[in-house]
């Protein structure tokens, strides 16, 4: 081998050695750090969701459910005079079901059937909800029930709730890091924790003042996430 030939190779092992060494050194020094956010967005429910049940009972199907289609009708006609549109009306649920009864000998026997229509509601002025209720009523309504309130724009305050949590794990985060002697110097991943929809908490409100019974309360809309940021140590900013 040639004296030349000798020093190139020397010359390679040694930059192969500091090359490692370099990322050893680089791996080393990398820091980072991971905090949990939550946050929360309130606000007063705007709409509401009624579900109504017309129902009939007899042993005759089809003048039982002429009955329900009739009540249902007129409910429909009502409902738009007080100004609630098609849309926001659902009326295609419905369920036929034999009825039993116990004779006198404590058999179970059947005693006709029972026609039973479903219809939901969804009301764009709260504030009309008891006159809307009595209005059901009168017009034959059966039941009353699922009576929820509700935030339309859910989604876009769930996405002001998420930057909300971000910011509160950039607070914390830097917090920490000053009392640990670093400083952040990015963010390397976002996380949304896992849900299946929006979390909305009910947050009851009363007011002596009202003359009104039903209030909706404000509701709060949450979210929580995970976020890694870089940081290097307060010496290194000082150099």
């Amino acid at each position: 081998m040639t004296q030349s030939n000798s020093k190139s190779r020397f010359l390679f092992i040694c930059l192969v050695f500091l090359t490692a060494g370099f990322t050893t050194f680089a791996q080393a020094d990398e820091r980072t750090l991971s905090i949990s956010g939550s946050g929360s967005v309130s606000a007063i429910p705007d709409q509401m969701s009624l579900t109504f049940w017309i129902e009939e009972r007899g042993n005759k199907l089809s003048s039982q459910k002429t009955l329900v289609d009739n009540t249902t009708t007129r409910l429909i006609k009502d409902l738009n005079s007080k100004g609630i549109e098609d849309k926001d009306i659902r009326s295609y649920q419905l369920q036929i079901y034999p009825r039993y009864e116990q004779n006198d000998d404590g058999k179970t026997e059947q005693d006709g059937f029972v026609v039973q229509r479903e219809v939901q509601v969804t009301l764009l002025e709260p504030e009309n909800y008891d006159s809307i209720i009595d209005l059901a009523l009168a017009r034959g309504v059966t039941r009353v029930g699922q009576v929820k309130f509700e935030i339309s724009d859910q989604q876009g305050l769930y996405q002001q709730a998420l930057i909300n949590a971000y910011e509160q794990a950039k607070n914390k985060a830097e917090r920490l890091a000053t009392a640990a002697g670093l400083e952040l110097t990015g963010t390397l991943s976002i996380a949304e924790r896992s849900m299946s929809r929006p979390v909305v908490m009910q947050m009851a409100e009363m007011s002596s003042r009202s003359d009104k019974v039903s209030l909706p309360g404000q509701q709060t809309i949450e979210a929580q996430v995970e976020v890694i940021f870089s940081t290097k140590t307060q010496s290194d900013s000082d150099n």
